[in-house]
């Protein structure tokens, strides 16, 4: 499951829990005769098989563009033609390829120049990696700790003009020893991020950033480069940032009469600005970043339907199968990166959950009149990027598809509690859960919303109704004790016998699912707005390929919807300021408030278009 943006737009935390339950007899209500023996044919002895090999120290976390990650696809086609699924993924096979971005390489080019005085890298500084490739030499600014807050009437930029130069800033935020502070003290705030102090230097027209612990608060801290380049995030920022020793800057700032202990302790005390314009200093600096690219694959394999007149319409079975690998920005044992991951509940769960569907499926085939999708999908972890792909690439005709189940972490069932969301997607979700749910015995908590921190959310905002499957968070999520050996299995077939009568329910109703809107509350599912600032209303796809922010949906009556833009516009532009990324829009909309009226820039069939877009308050 995504970390980044989602986990408190669902509210999920609520279903913590570690202990594990034993299987009831189960049956399903209503459904034929071969739905009850179908039920009966799951095993949780090879569902654990599954899990038990997909988070293996073999597969070292299943991390995106790895070769472990390859392995996983090819055991999971190898299953799927084991069971005699049709390949359904690009050219007959069972793959559908794609590429991502997973990482950053460093070039050969990467210098910090001061006053004619050459640093060496990796011991005076380090470049980051969401740095562009480009050099520059020219004029120094010290923007304090480069932050801009209106909410907090502060704004380090004030008075100076930083448009094609350097800027020096500290590291942190101002009185970070204050409890009191605005700035909350040592929690910070999100402008204490390095992302978003390079997007404030940009959008002021810096072309390089240098970052330096303080002087004051942090003096006793070894002054050197230790981590500071190990920053995840790799997209492409737009301008060259270095993290630096101490000691060299501030030689030159001395050099220039500016005492910068002194000065910090002014912004501290006042929190008002203290920037200046350095005429007489000169800084080289360059940066050369290589993103890598890898080929990962989704795993398509189908069960065509009984029915001819049926056969051309699909209901899917879907779950993640990548995880972190050895750990990445998205772990939640920082101090145990470079450790497996293992990922057993996140998400080789899910996946087996499909595998074993597929397997007693596939011992039914004349029960399904539409067919059977099975899918598993490469890049969740870094943003949902292998279900966007497909829904934006699909290899069966999209239309076809009737509705989408998604198992993200159904391996530690407790107190047989199941979280389900998407049940408002379609009129005859919420009913057929609760009736079939009489004989399995489940406690169920419900969403409407068909939006949240998994792949169901592609396949909604492409308006196919979804179900979202989910046992709950714990503590071992997103870290490297999250193995095989704690997974329930009796409780994930408990689960996989509730699906699967949804399952032959959606295949084999005469007319197909209807798709309903439901009113999302104004959060951003996606992270469009990251939670910050006023209401804008979008669905951001989360492709990496593109400069700009790609809606793949927009919310009815939001503002982005009154001021006329719609799923499939990139924007590129908001309030006068280039967005370049998801950051960049989720930095510009935190500065905003309701009832602003912002121009924002959109790319529609390759031309530009203008909308004026009044934000609204949260609800």
């Amino acid at each position: 499951m995504k970390n980044k943006y989602y986990a408190g737009v669902l509210g999920l935390a609520l279903l913590l829990g570690l202990s594990t339950v034993l299987l009831n007899s189960v049956s399903a209500v209503q459904p034929s005769r071969s739905s009850e023996t179908a039920v009966s044919e799951f095993s949780a002895a090879r569902y654990l098989e599954h899990v038990t090999y997909l988070a293996s120290d073999q597969l070292k976390g299943r991390g995106d563009g790895s070769p472990e990650l390859d392995q996983a696809a090819d055991y999971i086609a190898s299953q799927f033609r084991a069971f005699g699924l049709t390949p359904a993924g690009d050219n007959r096979t069972y793959f559908q390829n794609f590429e991502l971005t997973t990482g950053a390489d460093f070039g050969s080019k990467n210098e910090l120049r001061l006053n004619g005085e050459d640093l060496k890298i990796n011991t005076d500084f380090v470049p980051i990696a969401f740095s562009n490739t480009a050099e520059f030499e020219g004029p120094v600014v010290f923007a304090g700790y480069g932050i801009t807050a209106p909410e907090l009437h502060y704004d380090d930029y004030q008075g100076i003009d930083a448009k094609a130069k350097v800027a020096v800033i500290l590291r942190h935020e101002p009185q970070e020893l204050d409890a009191s502070s605005p700035f909350n003290g040592t929690n910070f705030t999100a402008h204490a991020a390095f992302i978003n102090k390079a997007i404030n230097a940009r959008q002021h027209g810096a072309k390089g950033i240098i970052f330096i612990t303080d002087p004051n608060n942090h003096a006793s801290d070894p002054d050197t480069v230790g981590d500071g380049n190990r920053i995840d995030e790799t997209a492409d920022f737009g301008i060259s940032a270095i993290y630096a020793r101490r000691a060299p800057v501030l030689k030159v700032f001395r050099d220039a009469g500016k005492d910068l202990p002194a000065i910090q302790k002014k912004i501290d005390a006042s929190l008002e600005p203290q920037s200046f314009e350095l005429p007489a200093v000169r800084i080289r600096l360059a940066t050369e970043v290589h993103r890598t690219r890898k080929t990962v694959r989704n795993v398509v394999g189908m069960l065509p339907g009984s029915d001819a007149a049926l056969q051309k319409e699909y209901v899917v079975a879907g779950a993640h199968y990548d995880h972190l690998g050895l750990g990445d920005r998205n772990s939640l044992a920082p101090s145990e990166i470079g450790k497996i991951h293992h990922g057993a509940d996140d998400n080789a769960s899910g996946t087996s959950g499909v595998l074993e569907l597929a397997r007693v499926v596939a011992r039914n085939k004349q029960s399904f009149k539409r067919s059977i999708v099975f899918m598993t999908f490469a890049g969740e972890e870094l943003g949902l990027l292998g279900s966007s792909y497909f829904v934006n690439h699909p290899t069966i005709p999209l239309a076809g598809i009737t509705a989408m189940i998604n198992m993200d972490m159904i391996g530690r069932l407790t107190n047989d509690r199941l979280f389900v969301g998407g049940v408002g997607t379609s009129p005859n979700f919420r009913a057929w859960v609760e009736d079939f749910d009489k004989s399995v015995g489940l406690k169920l908590d419900y969403s409407d919303s068909g939006f949240g921190a998994s792949d169901h959310t592609s396949f909604n905002s492409k308006k196919i109704p979804v179900l979202f499957i989910f046992s709950g968070l714990h503590a071992d999520y997103h870290k490297p004790s999250d193995t095989s050996d704690k997974i329930n299995g009796p409780g994930a077939v408990k689960i996989l016998s509730l699906v699967y009568p949804i399952l032959a329910k959606a295949a084999n109703e005469s007319e197909r699912l209807e798709y309903t809107e439901v009113q999302e509350p104004q959060q951003p599912a996606g992270g469009g707005a990251g939670g910050y600032g006023p209401y804008f209303g979008s669905i951001p796809d989360f492709r990496d390929d593109l400069k700009g922010v790609l809606f793949s949906d927009v919310r009815p009556d939001s503002p982005a919807a009154k001021a006329g833009l719609k799923p499939g516009d990139l924007m590129v532009e908001f309030d006068g300021k280039a967005i370049q990324n998801l950051y960049d829009f989720t930095y510009a909309l935190r500065a905003k408030k309701p009832g602003d009226v912002v121009v924002v820039v959109v790319k529609r069939n390759n031309q530009e278009i203008k909308a004026n877009v009044t934000l609204e308050a949260r609800r």
